[in-house]
C-alpha cells in the first residue's frame, strides 16, 4: 500500500509541476535540481548564468569550503538541560534575504574601495585574527597525507 500511494503521490507531483511551469520532473533528480531548473525556467529575466572556466572559477570555488559543523562545550554544567539543533541546510534560507554576487565576473587589481566604495563580490583579503578570538570561523583548505581538509584556522 505504500509504494501505491508514493506512486500517486509522485504522479500528481509531476502533473503539478508540469502545469504549473511546463517541467517533466522526470529530467531532474533532486528537488534542488527542480527547484534551480523552475527558477531558470520561471524567474530568471534573463535567461544567462554565466558558465566560468579557468582561473576565475578557480579562485571563486576556493572560497566555497562547505559548512561548517562545530559544536564545543568543554563541560555540561550540572543541572543545565542542553539543546541540540539538527539543521540540514540554511543556504535556501540565507538565499532569501540576503544578496549573492552574479553576473560575469570583473578582474580588479588594486584597492577596489577607491572607485567603488561599496564593492560586493569575490576578493582576495588578507586577514588578521585577533589574539583573543577562540572558535575561528573563515575555513580553507589544507593539503595533508591522508588528502584536502578543510579548516578553519588562528594566524594570518
Amino acid at each position: 500500500m505504500d509504494c501505491i500511494s508514493l506512486y500517486q503521490v509522485i504522479i500528481k507531483f509531476n502533473q503539478l509541476i508540469f502545469e504549473l511551469f511546463n517541467i517533466n520532473i522526470h529530467k531532474y533528480p533532486t528537488l534542488s535540481s527542480l527547484a534551480f531548473a523552475i527558477f531558470r525556467t520561471v524567474f530568471l529575466e534573463n535567461n544567462t548564468i554565466p558558465q566560468l572556466s579557468g582561473q576565475v572559477a578557480k579562485d571563486i570555488r576556493q572560497g566555497y569550503t562547505g559548512g561548517a559543523v562545530d559544536m564545543h562545550l568543554p563541560e555540561n554544567p550540572e543541572g543545565v538541560q542542553l539543546y541540540a539543533y539538527d539543521v540540514n541546510s540554511l543556504y535556501p534560507s540565507i538565499m532569501l534575504d540576503k544578496d549573492m554576487p552574479v553576473g560575469k565576473p570583473v578582474l580588479f587589481e588594486g584597492n577596489i574601495r577607491v572607485i567603488e566604495p561599496n564593492a560586493f563580490g569575490f576578493f582576495y583579503c588578507e586577514i588578521i585574527a585577533p589574539d583573543n578570538l577562540k572558535h575561528p570561523i573563515l575555513q580553507t583548505h589544507v593539503m595533508t597525507n591522508n588528502g584536502i581538509r578543510t579548516m578553519a584556522p588562528i594566524g594570518i
